[in-house]
């Protein structure tokens, strides 16, 4: 708990700094008008964003050691899901992955922590593409669907090559 609080600490202070260095250059840019200006600005909002971001998360992390729970709300699954695959498939095009989303649309309101299930997505978003590096067909789905005891499944799938067989029994 002490350690999560100190890091916490220590990284929101560069953190903050680049949310602050992100703004303060993008209101520089912002009496340019042409095409190159405004992709700048895009990238820099995306940025800073994903700084704060990470802060909250850093804040989550700390807040869960401190009192061993998360922060949980009603959420819109489909958004959760289409946020993080948003950013988790940045650049997935130059991969040559075909990404497919199969939401279910009976199933949106759930309970959950928002910032830790969009990691988790992301995170395996992430490691489905690094999975599929070097095999022919690339193909990814995520999916929802209904699960046991009123709960939903959220599935990421890929077309890689799978786990080696001496690390699968782990």
């Amino acid at each position: 708990g002490e350690m999560a609080s100190a890091l916490a600490h220590e990284l929101n202070q560069p953190l903050s700094a680049i949310a602050n260095y992100m703004m303060g250059s993008r209101r520089l840019l912002e009496a340019q008008t042409d095409e190159t200006a405004r992709l700048v600005r895009d990238a820099m909002d995306k940025a800073a964003e994903q700084s704060l971001r990470a802060g909250q998360i850093i804040r989550r992390l700390r807040d869960f050691v401190a009192r061993g729970e998360s922060e949980k709300r009603v959420e819109s699954l489909k958004k959760l899901v289409e946020e993080a695959g948003a950013l988790a498939l940045v650049g997935v095009k130059e991969h040559g992955v075909r990404v497919n989303f199969r939401l279910d649309p009976a199933i949106d309101r759930v309970i959950a922590d928002r910032v830790q299930i969009q990691q988790v997505i992301l995170n395996l978003i992430r490691n489905a593409i690094e999975a599929m590096e070097g095999v022919p067909r690339r193909e990814l789905v995520i999916s929802t669907e209904p699960a046991e005891d009123g709960m939903v499944a959220v599935s990421i799938t890929d077309t890689g090559t799978g786990l080696a067989p001496e690390i699968l029994p782990k």
